[in-house]
């Protein structure tokens, strides 16, 4: 591939006051692990940093870019992105601002992902109707792009007023702000990012490689009839722990199942058995989470089927200890970061990149 391979993490922000093992977590406590996280990925030599958008009680982030305006000023080389913005129930104009003075506070390091939700609290918030989400998303999508496009906008639509020769100020300093497109499970929504010749990530939180391939293909095809072959850059998102090889991998399952499912009746979110996150854990199925050894061959086998650009890790779900993510960062950064590197690159450039070595308690 002519690009490096692209491999970085995210946080959802996801909260539980009490977590699986007891441990309670204040809102201000969380927020400064994420922060902390992103200075590590960045120390680690990783290439972005993710933040979801949410606005529930569940998540204790619903502005990324306030966030990842603070990770800019303790950071270096960190690409910093949200993950994902919901543009839908969002002002454009607003979003745009914001994330071009992060690009701003960054020194050019700024991304979106936008998407649709999976939550309908934005909606209700923002006086959206629900009912309208997709068509409300398409639009606002199409007046994002306009405006990183021409710093004067002249737009009409149903969903925000219009504007007429509106100055969208700031400018970001890229040309243009990076904007992918998240993707869940829908064929319609990858065959939107390829028309529009947008980078796309893609989730996968669940079944085989073989399923992602399928969206990845429509989103190509896509792509190549609308005469984006060669702009079209793909990212998988991807639930991440690297474990001590004395450490079994089921140990993790309380955290897990306490990440996914609803916590409030009618909630959103969905209960995984036991036996559910068993067979996530084999090889050839979905969960990233084993030693990294055993990490970076799922995910080579999975760069097989996809031939991905991207690699999204979530990193920090479910309540897990700080001290055992910090520890699970340092494993993709120093092991699996560079053994993908050097099965899609090798000896090219990709494996020779160098990992800054943090002191770690494996050490």
């Amino acid at each position: 591939m002519s690009r490096d391979l692209d491999i970085g993490v995210t946080s959802l922000s996801d909260l539980q006051p009490v977590t699986a093992d007891g441990a309670r977590r204040t809102p201000h406590q969380r927020v400064e692990q994420i922060v902390s996280l992103a200075v590590l990925a960045d120390e680690l030599g990783l290439d972005h940093f993710g933040l979801g958008e949410h606005h529930n009680a569940d998540f204790v982030v619903s502005s990324p870019a306030a966030v990842l305006s603070a990770i800019a000023a303790r950071t270096s080389r960190l690409r910093l992105t949200s993950s994902v913005t919901t543009l839908g129930a969002l002002d454009p104009v607003r979003v745009y601002q914001d994330f071009a003075t992060l690009d701003l506070v960054s020194g050019g390091r700024a991304e979106i992902i936008v998407g649709r939700s999976a939550y309908p609290e934005p909606f209700a918030l923002f006086g959206v109707d629900i009912a309208d989400y997709d068509e409300a998303f398409r639009e606002k999508l199409d007046l994002l792009l306009k405006i990183r496009a021409e710093p004067v906008v002249t737009w009409r639509g149903r969903y925000r007023p219009p504007l007429r020769d509106a100055v969208v100020m700031p400018r970001a300093i890229q040309e243009p702000l990076p904007v992918w497109l998240g993707v869940g499970g829908t064929p319609a929504s990858a065959a939107r990012a390829g028309r529009l010749g947008l980078p796309m990530i893609l989730g996968y939180i669940g079944g085989t490689p073989a399923g992602l391939r399928q969206l990845a293909d429509v989103y190509r095809e896509a792509g190549a009839r609308a005469g984006h072959s060669d702009n079209l850059r793909l990212g998988v998102a991807l639930h991440y722990f690297g474990t001590s090889r004395a450490r079994d991998p089921m140990s993790l399952y309380p955290y897990y199942r306490d990440f996914l499912r609803p916590k409030r009746p009618g909630a959103p979110g969905f209960v995984v058995e036991r036996e559910q996150f068993a067979l996530g854990l084999r090889p050839g199925q979905h969960l990233m989470i084993g030693t990294p050894e055993q990490v970076a061959e799922k995910l080579a086998a999975l760069y097989e089927a996809v031939r991905f650009d991207r690699v999204h890790a979530l990193i920090d779900w479910g309540g897990l200890p700080e001290d055992a993510v910090r520890e699970s960062l340092h494993r993709l950064g120093e092991t699996v970061a560079p053994a993908l590197r050097r099965h899609v690159a090798p000896g090219g450039a990709a494996a020779g990149r160098q990992v800054r070595r943090v002191p770690s308690a494996l050490s």
